[in-house]
């Protein structure tokens, strides 16, 4: 599993559509801050669904862990666990 630390955001999406909704990304304080601006976090939700586990650290510096999928232009993670450093 691969680590990610940063400051988790939010922006909705799909303004007016049925599939309003959240998508969270994580602005990177670590290694990926030289590559990366953000990082998009996938959620275990619905497109119009807030993801619990991500909602109640919005504008908070965490740590995630889980899958990083990367390539040349893209990269999102999937992850396993949040938690919320001080």
């Amino acid at each position: 599993m691969d680590e990610i630390t940063g400051i988790l955001s939010a922006k909705i999406v799909g303004v007016g559509t049925l599939s309003e909704g959240p998508k969270y990304y994580i602005k990177p304080l670590d290694d990926y801050a030289n590559r990366w601006s953000e990082i998009l976090v996938r959620k275990k939700t619905h497109l119009w669904e807030n993801d619990p586990v991500l909602h109640k650290v919005i504008d908070k510096k965490v740590v995630i862990l889980g899958e990083i999928i990367e390539t040349k232009s893209t990269i999102t993670v999937d992850y396993e666990f949040v938690e919320v450093l001080d």
